[in-house]
């Protein structure tokens, strides 16, 4: 009896167990998705660092024959958060320089052989997936710009812009402009793009070495509006002398035209498609004040548009131009547009410059002397000088990515295989990453690393080497 109670006891009834949850760490948040995108030529048999009175490729006959560059351009992706090498690519041979489209997802090299090559961004990146686009022949497209669904190539030796799409684009239509093109501005949503031609040949063709002396230029520039809705010329419009890059605020309202050789920036209203005569009667910026031209030499600018500045490197008295582009409620200038806030003495030769996606710094690269200025947005100074390594001798491209607290700005010289990249929360050189051969020109897909959109201004599109460039 007393063997049927305890076993009755044992039996009867749920008995508790203890239950255990494991707990599972979470770690840091991963890091946001942002690339840097580099574009090299690994062909070290040919000059590294050709200067500005040099064809844009070695090798190129006077009649557009490629003639060098037997090896193919590489491109490289490097991940924001581990400074590293996430997939690479060939390219066509002898790429000038790139662009991307706005999403940040492709980007299209222009390169020697008369080809774009379009790269579709992604960490599983290979040389299969890369799109070939031909042009017609002697083109040398020296640089494009992606404008919604189509691209348009600068086509230097045909001084015509080449107008291209699907996927990978094909040829649509060239629009003939003025002579000596060397680039084009536009945004995704505009209404039309401007190419930019310095109106003088040293080249039949050819826009070789003709602005790489400004001072001895006295020939203006030209604008010319290309219809986006046709591909049609609509204004022809008169810039200073050497114009050498152009850039377009992010409402597509405005165009900023940096003459070298005249030390001025033209203002382009996109709205009117005329020359912004309410600043004044020719539409342009003197940056060094007063109405005669100076020596400032503008060569590359960056629109911060949230604060309304536009911040311009000026090659050649090394300095930086903080402008107010601020508009009122109905899109016409504000009393103080066109107003040089400050005028920042840098590093020597500023040939590029980055402003950071929460507008406190602007970050300089001195081809000169070969470092990096910090300048203050606030209060106006350089803040810091960063000297780069001894592979990064010339620094040519500057770009960034901010994620908070904490950005990325990446350098890259021509003449290096380097590229140096910098803590934004420290200003020092936190990493180099070696590509192969030469950089040409770098990019990130997204200003903000945790965006799905590069958030710039005209970003998606590329620059030039030479005729005035640095």
């Amino acid at each position: 009896m007393a063997l049927l109670v305890l076993l009755g006891a044992a039996g009867c009834g749920s008995q508790y167990r203890p239950v255990i949850n494991p707990v599972v760490p979470t770690g840091p948040a991963a890091q946001p998705t942002s690339y840097a995108v580099v574009f090299s030529q690994p062909d070290l048999t040919q000059p590294s660092n050709l200067p500005t009175t040099a064809p844009p490729c070695p090798g190129l006959a006077a009649n557009g024959v490629f003639q060098s560059y037997t090896n193919p351009g590489v491109v490289t992706l490097l991940d924001f958060s581990g400074d590293s090498i996430m997939a690479l690519a060939n390219v066509g041979n002898g790429p000038l320089g790139f662009a991307v489209d706005a999403t940040g997802s492709t980007a299209y090299s222009e390169n020697c052989d008369g080809t774009i090559s379009s790269v579709p961004i992604s960490q599983s990146l290979q040389t299969r997936d890369v799109g070939t686009s031909t042009l017609l022949g002697n083109a040398v497209p020296i640089n494009s710009l992606v404008s919604g669904s189509s691209q348009y190539v600068v086509e230097e030796g045909r001084d015509a812009i080449a107008v291209m799409a699907g996927t990978p684009p094909a040829l649509k239509q060239e629009v003939f402009v003025a002579p000596s093109v060397i680039n084009a501005t536009g945004v995704a949503a505009s209404q039309r793009v401007y190419s930019i031609s310095q109106g003088n040949l040293n080249t039949p063709g050819f826009a070789w070495g003709t602005c790489a002396n400004p001072s001895s230029v006295s020939v203006t520039g030209e604008a010319d509006a290309i219809e986006v809705s046709n591909d049609t010329i609509s204004a022809r419009l008169s810039l200073g002398v050497c114009p050498v890059y152009g850039l377009s605020s992010a409402d597509g309202k405005r165009a900023f035209i940096l003459n070298r050789g005249s030390g001025t920036v033209t203002v382009i209203n996109s709205q009117l498609n005329t020359l912004d005569t309410a600043l004044n009667a020719t539409g342009t910026i003197n940056l060094c004040g007063g109405t005669t031209p100076c020596n400032a030499g503008p060569v590359y600018a960056d629109l911060y548009t949230p604060g309304n500045i536009l911040v311009v490197a000026n090659y050649d008295n090394s300095t930086v131009s903080v402008i107010d582009v601020s508009l009122d409620i109905y899109g016409n200038d504000s009393p103080t547009f066109g107003k040089v806030l400050a005028t920042v003495p840098v590093g020597k030769n500023p040939a590029a410059l980055t402003v950071l996606q929460d507008g406190s710094r602007a970050y300089t690269a001195n081809e000169g002397d070969g470092t990096v200025t910090v300048v203050n947005l606030t209060s106006f100074t350089a803040q810091k000088t960063i000297q780069l390594n001894s592979g990064a001798v010339n620094p040519r491209s500057i770009v960034s990515t901010y994620n908070y607290p904490a950005g990325k700005v990446y350098v890259i010289s021509q003449n290096s295989p380097n590229v140096s990249i910098i803590r934004t929360d420290t200003d020092v050189v936190s990493a180099t990453v070696v590509v192969q051969g030469n950089a040409v020109d770098v990019r990130t897909t997204s200003q903000y690393a945790g965006s799905t959109t590069q958030g710039g201004n005209n970003i998606t599109g590329s620059r030039s080497y030479g005729s005035g460039a640095p």
